[in-house]
């Protein structure tokens, strides 16, 4: 999931932040900043509460060379912060033009919490 404490260097166990993205079809998974894809395990118990948009709190569980497995270990939830993952996602992505829209937006948000 592409998420805000990822790194390359992940290890078993970990926890992080993991925003929830919509995957192909119906599928929901996420990205590290290194590209790998973060895949949630199906049997979690908080699996079918998941949906794109939320962040969850998760444990690395498995390690690939292209994926990760994670297993949430709170209750997903909605709001600010997850807007905020998405848009420093977009930020740091190589389309300069998105990238500038959301780096405002996150000003923007910056200024309005000040106030």
């Amino acid at each position: 999931m592409y998420n805000i404490d990822s790194t390359p260097d992940t290890s078993l166990g970990d926890e992080l932040t993991v925003l929830v993205l919509k995957g192909k079809g119906d599928s929901i998974i996420s990205r590290m900043k290194d590209g790998r894809v973060i895949l949630f395990n199906r049997e979690n118990v908080l699996f079918n509460e998941l949906e794109p948009g939320m962040t969850v709190q998760a444990k690395v569980s498995f390690i690939a060379q292209n994926y990760i497995i994670v297993d949430p270990v709170s209750p997903p939830e909605r709001g600010e912060d997850a807007i905020k993952l998405g848009l420093q996602m977009v930020a740091e992505t190589e389309n300069w033009e998105n990238a500038i829209i959301a780096t405002a937006l996150l000003h923007i948000i910056d200024i309005l919490e000040e106030s």
